[in-house]
């Protein structure tokens, strides 16, 4: 099961797109899975045969890096794998988790008790004057004057978040919002005492975590430049050749790119299993074939030098790259059609529903295959000039083999 982002535990086998003894090339969709957030397509990074499923479509909860499939390569002897051994992982995965979630709900239960029992004696004692950060926000946002007031329910009197509420709901507050004004020169301005938490910190600590998410992708964009890369030719020479991938091509696209534009560090890297970055040698240099191997040992390996551009998939995002290297994300091949034609389409589709006959039809075209490279970097100018590069290789990948 693999993990399709960084804080990915476990997820949901949706659809096999393979069936048992099916072969499949690099490019191909093997399966669907699926979390709580959303549902992603997995496909394959190399050719091979799909040997056993062994996590079946609508199996819930399969952790990450448990085994759910074997696969192998064409003429492999797999007489020696002990197929039963592999289907028991997931049932021993899942009692290690279910083994330690008992333990956590052990914990928690007593840290309630313990909870409850320093709430209890709290009960009766005055409000010892400490409030959560969320109710000092409140108290801030609100411009409450007779904080003081408040009586805490919380342990040891500290008042939280709903007693502020509470005391708004109850018409116990005094609102005395500050009037702006300039204070005359000759007098000196008295600073009002400080509770040690500025307004900003509140703010961001109120925020929920999909704005935050939002608003990184945000400032995310302003640094990516996105370009369309035709990819009919570059999906036929995948398909031709056995070992080669897509990953193969833009890696050596990059490493040309990166020798005809200025940018701090050499080499080219790739995104780990663990989310860290490791370089790719010889990039630039060995065989399209040799390529495809060094990055699938790079990405199950440790991390490893300072590449000045690294390869990423779509579903990574990977912080820790920015500023020292650009991150380029080559997406997946996917048919495009102008507006021209899909309105000539939609007009043929209804003629026919209407059953008019129309002298003019001409014969639709087939759509072509398109690549969305995006390249993200804190220099515009520098994103921009490897995007073109890049997609003048890839645009023209016959010049890539060698």
């Amino acid at each position: 099961m693999p993990a399709l982002s960084p804080t990915m535990t476990e997820g949901g086998i949706a659809r096999w797109e393979k069936q048992e003894g099916e072969a499949f090339v690099a490019g191909d969709l093997l399966l669907q899975i699926e979390t709580d957030k959303a549902q992603m397509d997995v496909e394959a990074q190399d050719d091979g045969v799909l040997v056993k499923i062994l996590a079946p479509e609508g199996a819930q909860n399969v952790r990450v890096n448990s085994v759910i499939a074997i696969v192998a390569e064409e003429g492999d002897d797999i007489a020696s794998i002990d197929i039963g051994a592999l289907s028991k992982q997931p049932e021993a995965e899942a009692e290690k988790v279910e083994k330690k979630a008992e333990a956590v709900e052990k914990k928690a239960d007593a840290v309630e008790t313990k909870v409850a029992k320093t709430e209890k004696k709290a009960e009766k004692a005055p409000s010892s004057g400490l409030s959560s950060p969320a109710a000092e926000f409140t108290i801030h946002a609100n411009h409450i004057a007779n904080a003081a007031e408040i009586e805490g329910t919380g342990p040891k009197g500290r008042v939280l978040k709903g007693d502020v509420l509470q005391f708004l709901k109850a018409g116990k507050a005094v609102i005395s919002k500050p009037e702006i004004s300039k204070p005359a020169a000759s007098k000196p301005v008295a600073k009002a005492p400080s509770s040690g938490n500025a307004e900003l910190p509140f703010l961001v600590q109120s925020l929920e975590p999909s704005v935050l998410r939002h608003l990184a992708q945000v400032e995310l964009a302003k640094r990516s430049v996105v370009v369309q890369v035709p990819a009919t030719r570059l999906v036929q020479l995948v398909k031709a050749n056995r070992g080669m991938t897509v990953d193969a091509l833009a890696a050596r696209a990059i490493a040309l790119a990166l020798q005809q534009v200025k940018v701090e560090g050499n080499g080219v890297g790739v995104v780990t299993d663990g989310f860290k970055v490791a370089e790719v040698a010889g990039a630039a240099s060995a065989s399209v074939l040799d390529l495809a191997q060094a990055i699938k040992q790079a990405r199950s390996g440790p991390a490893s030098g300072r590449p000045a551009a690294v390869l990423a998939g779509e579903n990574v995002f990977t912080p820790d790259t920015l500023p020292d290297a650009a991150v380029v994300v080559v997406g997946a091949p996917y048919a495009s059609v102008s507006a021209a034609e899909a309105s000539a389409a939609m007009d043929s589709a209804l003629n026919d529903l209407l059953g008019v006959s129309t002298s003019s039809a001409q014969p639709s075209k087939q759509a072509s295959t398109v690549i969305d490279v995006r390249v993200i970097s804190n220099s515009p100018t520098v994103a921009s000039a490897l995007a073109a590069k890049i997609k003048g290789f890839l645009s023209n990948p016959e010049l890539l083999t060698f």
